[in-house]
């Protein structure tokens, strides 16, 4: 069978007949309940060692460091397969455990390391029964994020998933929860700040309300050391930053627009500074820049202000369109740019005069737009 002709019911059998049991697990089983569509469906595999699997699947790719893990072309996708596996607390951080990947391992052991009950589920890849020792489906219902066990907080990182996970899916949090969140706090001020704007990212990009994702952390007392950038505002400000996030998230899914309304309130010194520390992804500091500085620019608008503000913005990562688009939903009283700029648009039999050259046309181009622009202003 060629790799492109594996199905996931072909690969289940092929481990079955080898002794072994394939389960989906994590969020593609979360998802099929809450009626999302995953991005990606991982494997686990129980009652197997890494040897007879390569044997089976030569075509699959080894990534796994601490802990057997492939890559394997499943119905024409690249999917994730990992044995399942336990883990032991013997460290700080997400690093911090020992692993076992034994053949005994079953697929409960595997599910008990996970973090919360709607992320501890399988589904059995040849009968379609759900494994559900932690009830999660209840709490999919209920709309509650819990955690199945006390050793919730032995990796750090699962408090700020936690937090972007209540934002994404508009849960609430299990209140026994809460202090195994703000335990992990200690230990998520050393984790890498690269997973910290990987779960923003997530966040900005999926979540309805993604300013809960910061309201969460503020709550647990994570906020200062994952963002501090944001916990760092004043109370008014971090209540004018949130609503603006929210407002601007209620109209568009682009992350970079997202973050850009966070320049609503956060000046470019703030915002140079959080991107020194994390490295913002492109576009997402020059976008939050641009409205922050224009924004400014134009609380005393007038032609030559409005001409120079809508050339910048050509040359920003946020176009004048996002723009317009980030001041109105934030209800701010500044002057939509997008009408102007078709104003500024010259009749077709304009002339540029012949004797002008280099930069004169330049100069020449700028009058003619700002009189059109004054015109419309009645200035």
């Amino acid at each position: 069978m060629s790799t492109s002709a594996l199905t996931e019911i072909d690969f289940a059998e092929i481990i079955a007949k080898n002794g072994g049991r394939v389960f989906r697990v994590g969020g593609c089983v979360r998802d099929s309940f809450m009626g999302r569509t995953s991005k990606d469906i991982d494997f686990s595999i129980v009652g197997m060692v890494k040897k007879n699997f390569k044997m089976l699947f030569p075509e699959a790719e080894d990534f796994g460091k601490s802990f057997p893990v492939f890559h394997l072309v499943i119905d024409g996708i690249k999917r994730e397969v990992a044995f399942a596996r336990t883990e032991r607390k013997v460290g700080s951080g997400y690093k911090g455990f020992k692993v076992s990947a034994k053949p005994k391992i079953t697929i409960e052991e595997d599910l008990f390391r996970r973090d919360t009950t709607v992320n501890s589920m399988a589904l059995d890849c040849l009968t379609g029964e759900i494994i559900d020792p932690f009830h999660g489906r209840e709490d999919i219902e209920a709309k509650v994020l819990r955690a199945n066990g006390q050793h919730f907080s032995d990796d750090p990182m699962r408090a700020l998933r936690l937090a972007g996970q209540a934002a994404r899916f508009g849960f609430t949090i299990d209140c026994n929860t809460l202090p195994l969140v703000i335990a992990a706090g200690e230990e998520l001020a050393h984790e890498p700040v690269e997973r910290m704007v990987a779960e923003l990212g997530m966040v900005l990009s999926e979540a309805q309300e993604p300013g809960r994702f910061f309201k969460v952390l503020a709550e647990t007392n994570l906020l200062q050391i994952t963002f501090k950038e944001i916990s760092d505002l004043s109370l008014g400000e971090f209540e004018r930053v949130i609503a603006a996030l929210d407002s601007v998230a209620k109209v568009t899914q682009n992350s970079k627009v997202r973050f850009a309304a966070l320049g609503v309130v956060l000046d470019k010194e703030r915002l140079g500074l959080w991107n020194n520390r994390m490295k913002l992804p492109g576009g997402w500091m020059d976008a939050a820049v641009t409205v922050s500085q224009t924004i400014g620019f134009l609380e005393n608008p007038t032609p030559d202000k409005i001409v120079d503000t809508i050339n910048k913005l050509r040359r920003s990562s946020l176009t004048i369109e996002e723009f317009d688009l980030i001041i109105k939903a934030a209800g701010l009283k500044i002057t939509q740019l997008g009408p102007l700029k078709a104003i500024m648009a010259l009749p077709q039999e304009t002339v540029v005069p012949k004797t002008l050259k280099g930069k004169e046309i330049g100069e020449w181009l700028r009058e003619k737009h700002v009189e059109a622009i004054a015109r419309q202003l009645h200035l």
